[in-house]
């Protein structure tokens, strides 16, 4: 529909000019101005949604689902209606299963977990990518066109459609971790590893993206690595954190401060005793 009304409103802009000319009836230059900027724009540039052909991304590149996925692949099918439209709603968990299985990184790292932090046992997909030939094997398996698949991966920022480096760091930029220094962390990650932000290293150990608001706003500023969350950062921790990880040592997923949680210097101040119940409805009732 928005389609529709912008082209509607650009062949009444038109016309506008066209008939105000002809009449010579007097228009401000501002409306004229605005007129023809509806025209006049460039059509977006097809940038991220465009494919880069590369020697391992390429269009005779073939894929092939392992073990793991093709249980996780039965599972997912087995929630939609097995109709054409109904499978068509894989597309976005399968997806999904190609990023987990192309992430080599996950089972290398070594890692505690901070209290209240994260860790997951199994990738969640952050290190993965998703290249053509396994978008092309989606759309056969799901007996869907290839450009049903490419849509859906071209849309959501969540897909790699281009391999990172071994570690995929993506560093949270929107306001809580920017008024907390997002960018000072982003300029000395830059400094330390020699690449720019969207860049990934020559030796294809590191690749950097700015992303938006990962949900870790408490503790800012932070960064995802492939799976893990890395919070209240500063410079210096950061190139600590940056050195375990090329190096192979241990890193500590949460909090790089000591923090317990998200408690403050004072630590706990509510919620001191478990909460009494009741806790749910008893939904058998």
């Amino acid at each position: 529909m928005s389609l529709f009304l912008a082209a509607a409103t650009r062949t009444l802009a038109r016309a506008t000019v066209i008939r105000t000319s002809k009449l010579n009836i007097p228009v401000s230059s501002s409306f004229r101005l605005a007129c023809a900027s509806l025209h006049a724009t460039p059509a977006a540039a097809a940038g991220p949604f465009k494919h880069y052909e590369t020697a391992e991304n390429s269009t005779d590149s073939t894929f092939e689902f392992d073990e793991e996925s093709e249980k996780e692949i039965a599972f997912t099918l087995s929630k939609y209606p097995d109709t054409l439209q109904g499978k068509q709603s894989g597309i976005m968990p399968l997806l999904w299963i190609v990023q987990q299985q192309l992430d080599r990184t996950h089972g290398t790292m070594k890692t505690s977990v901070a209290k209240g932090a994260v860790q997951f046992p199994k990738t969640q997909g952050g290190g993965g990518w998703v290249p053509l030939a396994a978008m092309h094997k989606i759309a056969e398996r799901l007996g869907c066109s290839h450009m049903d698949v490419y849509e859906v991966a071209t849309f959501f920022t969540m897909y790699n459609r281009e391999k990172k480096g071994k570690f995929h760091i993506q560093l949270c930029a929107t306001t809580p971790c920017m008024v907390c220094g997002a960018y000072d962390i982003m300029h000395t990650i830059e400094a330390h590893l020699g690449i720019k932000a969207g860049e990934t290293s020559k030796d294809g150990m590191w690749t950097l993206t700015e992303v938006e608001c990962l949900g870790a706003c408490v503790n800012a500023p932070m960064i995802q690595v492939n799976d893990f969350f890395f919070e209240n950062l500063t410079p210096e921790n950061t190139v600590k954190l940056l050195d375990d990880l090329r190096d192979g040592r241990e890193v500590r997923i949460g909090p790089q401060n000591g923090l317990n949680n998200s408690e403050g210097p004072m630590g706990r101040t509510s919620l001191t005793e478990p909460v009494s119940g009741p806790y749910c409805r008893d939904l058998g009732a």
